[in-house]
């Protein structure tokens, strides 16, 4: 189900306007219906530049599909449901795209320069779990190259990839791409990009339930709420810039509640032929690393269970709290403002130490970008670890996330 058809609004391709005033931050995207208004204004000026400047594309082609959204919004599902068709296979998360690329996403790369960007992938342990090659030689890779471009770097590492699972067409899946899609439009102009969203305050009651411990020490309810309205909005006014045809929004509490006519729509998106092992991600989630941990649930059946359970699970102080800070998007998205009452004096000075933690992880994050580091809970392995408890049971197998 596309909630925001990507024709519905739109920014100019001289300028990006709105988007550049979002990301200095004249404007913010966690407030929702602002950062809509503001695109809207620019509507009709978005298409008319891209029927002058687009290239025409041929409905029959295809292109990688990245799959975007907040953490614990229902990512890992859905790459297993795409996995499960014949022709497509999603490695697991990467995170090292802009890392990489960002600063000159179309423009040649040296071949030491390419040899040095492989070698720096081989480190990420994550992605490779599921390789079943050998190791990559990092200088033979990059001289098999038919260019020396990052759109061809990224092709066919992940085309390489995707044929050791019999597949055509590869994707991506990593939590904090929503915040990339321009990079990805860049780099790879055919791509498709599916955006899922989830209830925040249901995401929030995962997160905490998920991210546990001293290396997880930023995560409360108002990091989850901040980042989920930062990275929807990030997503979204950057799918707007896209056709229709290659910008796909789809609700979690959907895709869980009516599975088969939301992955038939996907698969329309994705101009695929519907397979009905699409709708039993488990086989191919068992398949892989996900016995225990914070994924352990895309091993059972889809189930809409785990919907609404913010109502059961989180205190009435942080209801309030998330849905203070989100508020402005849950009527976008088709999610209820409840009654919760008003805060009291306790809770609004919590509120206010909150952000000033938030602030400085911010800022933390913000600086260890600009050196190229983009996950930084990856430092954060040497502390002391306790391990999350997910439905009763210890995680053994969890890994850093993003933050």
């Amino acid at each position: 189900m596309t909630i925001h058809p990507a024709n519905d609004l739109g920014l100019p391709d001289d300028g990006r306007t709105a988007v550049a005033r979002y990301r200095r931050g004249r404007i913010s995207a966690e407030r929702g219906p602002g950062l809509r208004r503001t695109l809207a204004r620019d509507r009709e000026v978005a298409r008319r530049a891209r029927k002058r400047s687009e290239p025409a594309m041929s409905d029959t082609s295809k292109g990688p599909i990245f799959i975007v959204g907040v953490a614990r919004s229902g990512t890992t599902l859905l790459r297993y449901m795409l996995c499960s068709h014949p022709n497509i296979y999603v490695p697991p998360e990467s995170n090292f795209i802009p890392r990489f690329f960002r600063k000159r996403p179309s423009q040649p790369i040296s071949r030491e320069s390419a040899v040095r960007i492989v070698e720096q992938v081989a480190r990420y342990r994550t992605f490779w779990r599921d390789w079943r090659e050998e190791p990559l030689e990092p200088q033979a890779f990059v001289d098999a190259l038919p260019v020396l471009t990052p759109t061809a770097l990224v092709e066919a590492l992940y085309s390489r990839y995707a044929h050791q699972y019999g597949a055509v067409r590869w994707g991506d899946k990593s939590t904090i791409y929503a915040e990339w899609v321009d990079l990805f439009d860049e780099i790879c102009p055919t791509c498709k990009i599916i955006h899922i969203i989830r209830d925040p305050r249901d995401v929030t009651v995962s997160s905490l339930d998920a991210y546990r411990g001293s290396r997880f020490f930023y995560m409360d309810p108002y990091y989850s709420a901040r980042m989920w309205s930062r990275r929807i909005g990030a997503g979204i006014a950057s799918g707007q810039r896209l056709p229709p045809n290659r910008y796909h929004e789809i609700r979690y509490e959907d895709l869980t509640q009516d599975p088969q006519a939301r992955v038939r729509t996907l698969c329309d998106f994705l101009e695929e032929d519907f397979h009905p092992a699409m709708l039993a991600p488990k086989a191919e989630a068992q398949k892989h690393y996900h016995k225990f941990g914070i994924h352990q649930r895309v091993r059972g059946e889809v189930t809409s269970s785990r919907t609404g359970r913010w109502r059961r699970d989180l205190s009435a102080a942080d209801q309030r709290l998330v849905q203070r800070l989100v508020r402005e998007w849950l009527p976008e998205f088709g999610y209820e403002v409840e009654d919760l009452g008003r805060p009291g004096v306790p809770e609004r000075i919590r509120a206010a130490c909150l952000r000033v933690k938030f602030e400085v992880v911010d800022l933390a994050r913000w600086v260890l970008r600009g050196i190229g580091v983009f996950n930084p809970a990856r430092l954060l392995l040497s502390l002391p670890r306790q391990r999350p408890r997910i439905g009763g049971s210890l995680d053994t197998t969890s890994g850093p996330r993003p933050l």
